[in-house]
């Protein structure tokens, strides 16, 4: 009975939980597509057909794919830069990188500190800690 009890709290109060109960898909023009939507902020291209291939084919995992998108030249064109009002450079850009990647925003000290390492190493340095972080593990 509390198992039960728990499981109904769990799945009614945490969107995640449900989403991660979810199965998923071997479509990978769908995959491909959600990640454009999701890191791009907009929909696929023709180009992305190369993406679907490597996934079927093996030559790539969703993980590689989703560091590529974010190391690309249009998301470090897009989404990397320093605004007006920051207390730390780039931080507005550490918190996109957390929507991207993460899906979540980021902690006042994690955001902090990627983006002063974000002013020493580029964004491709924070990118790469963050997908290869447990947490991305543990979601992804």
């Amino acid at each position: 009975m509390y198992r039960a009890l728990m499981l109904f709290l769990a799945l009614t109060f945490s969107p995640a939980v449900v989403a991660a109960q979810q199965p998923c898909t071997p479509d990978a023009r769908h995959v491909v597509n959600e990640l454009y939507r999701h890191i791009l902020e907009r929909g696929a291209d023709p180009g992305s057909a190369g993406w679907v291939q490597q996934l079927e084919s093996g030559q790539s995992t969703v993980r590689d794919i989703v560091r590529s998108i974010a190391k690309s030249p249009e998301h470090i064109q897009r989404f990397h830069k320093t605004e007006a009002g920051e207390g730390t450079p780039y931080e507005r850009s550490v918190a996109q990188l957390y929507r991207h990647l993460l899906g979540r925003q980021p902690d006042t000290t994690g955001q902090r500190v990627h983006a002063e390492l974000v002013q020493r190493c580029g964004p491709e340095a924070v990118i790469d800690r963050i997908i290869d972080s447990n947490e991305y593990d543990q979601q992804f």
